[in-house]
């Protein structure tokens, strides 16, 4: 599967572990270097503008996409190659949905989670069919992976469903990872 549209969720703060930024980073350098355009969520603050920051200089390409309130409030960044507004949050996701091939799921805050949790329920009920990488820096997702575990074991989603994301450490397990991918459905209610 030829990936040419990225997708990065992430935080619209730094986080306190300073691998958030290098790795965030490296992530921007290596889409850049690789002609992939990242597609994220259009702010300057945090690693959204980290990795939008990233991905220009590196020479790649940058497609924001963001709610006209956030852009009204100057959080916006500049000198993007595109930007869409969007007049809500749920008009953000769906456009990001269509704009991209796969997500990436960098360290982020309450609404990372709700976009990563989004496109992995759009995923199980075959809204998508699209790769999902959890980028777990220095087990920043654990707790998350094994409360979709528990959610498993407890009987509200079959153990398949796990398979419809990739938990990976590094930037080479994401894209190993997109190159195996293999979007299956079993039969969504578990006895």
């Amino acid at each position: 599967m030829e990936l040419k549209t990225i997708c990065v969720f992430c935080g619209s703060n730094h986080g306190l572990d300073p691998a958030f930024i290098t790795q965030t980073e490296a992530l921007g350098r290596y889409l850049a270097s690789h002609q992939q355009k990242l597609v994220y969520g259009g702010g300057k603050e945090g690693l959204m503008g980290t990795i939008a920051t990233s991905t220009l200089n590196a020479g790649g390409q940058v497609l924001g996409i963001i709610p006209s309130f956030l852009k009204n409030m100057g959080l916006a960044l500049d000198g993007l190659t595109e930007t869409i507004e969007t007049t809500n949050m749920d008009e953000r996701k769906e456009e990001m949905l269509r704009q991209s091939d796969a997500f990436i799921v960098l360290p982020g805050g309450f609404g990372t989670y709700e976009e990563f949790t989004t496109m992995l329920s759009w995923s199980q009920i075959n809204i998508h069919q699209k790769p999902i990488a959890l980028f777990n820096i220095n087990g920043y997702y654990d707790d998350l992976v094994a409360m979709l575990q528990k959610t498993i074991d407890a009987g509200f989603a079959p153990a398949e469903n796990l398979s419809l994301f990739i938990n990976a450490t590094s930037i080479e397990g994401i894209f190993d990872g997109f190159d195996h991918f293999h979007h299956e459905l079993p039969y969504k209610y578990v006895n």
